[in-house]
């Protein structure tokens, strides 16, 4: 077992070869210290992608447990990301992250955009579809004159083209929306 990762050792760590056990590993250690998690979140963000995406996913994780850890200034530096990424593993991790941790108080119209690009892309990631229709979703709450919209979105997409996973997901959001009088 790792005892203990410093930031190079951790870039090292991530240049590995990923499975669930080992990513579990690195997020028990990076757990243990704040300084730990901010190393992992940078490298998140690196430019080999493949780094990028292991950290992010490592960052995922412990947002799940913890979303605390992402902070009003994390939210923001993911939000960008997610708009300039094109590295399908770190979009939906940081895409899971911003489910998980919340949505930056200002969300960027290019942002917005977006996901709905990519929630009604029929040929694009099934997880990016769905992660971006429950983001936006949220954004919905925090701003419900965009609920009549991502009804109307909801209400005209054919259910053909879209996964059970897609559907289901759709449903779901949906009945939210009706039950919130916010559609």
């Amino acid at each position: 077992m790792i005892l203990f990762l410093s930031k190079m050792d951790y870039r090292a760590e991530l240049k590995n070869p990923a499975s669930i056990g080992y990513i579990d590993i690195i997020v028990a250690e990076a757990m243990k210290d704040a300084d730990s998690f901010s190393t992992i979140f940078e490298l998140s963000f690196d430019a080999d992608k493949s780094i990028a995406w292991k950290a992010a996913w490592v960052c995922n994780k412990i947002c799940r447990i913890n979303p605390e850890v992402i902070t009003p200034e994390r939210r923001n530096r993911i939000t960008n990301e997610v708009i300039q990424t094109k590295h399908n593993g770190v979009l939906r991790s940081m895409l899971s992250i911003l489910v998980d941790g919340g949505l930056p108080a200002q969300i960027p119209v290019e942002f917005i955009n977006l996901c709905f690009e990519r929630m009604v892309s029929p040929k694009g990631d099934v997880s990016h579809q769905v992660l971006s229709m429950k983001l936006l979703y949220q954004i919905c709450l925090a701003e419900p004159a965009f609920a009549p919209e991502l009804t109307a979105y909801l209400e005209n997409i054919s259910p053909a083209d879209y996964t059970p996973g897609f559907n289901t997901t759709r449903k779901k959001i949906l009945k939210l929306l009706y039950s919130r009088h916010i559609a």
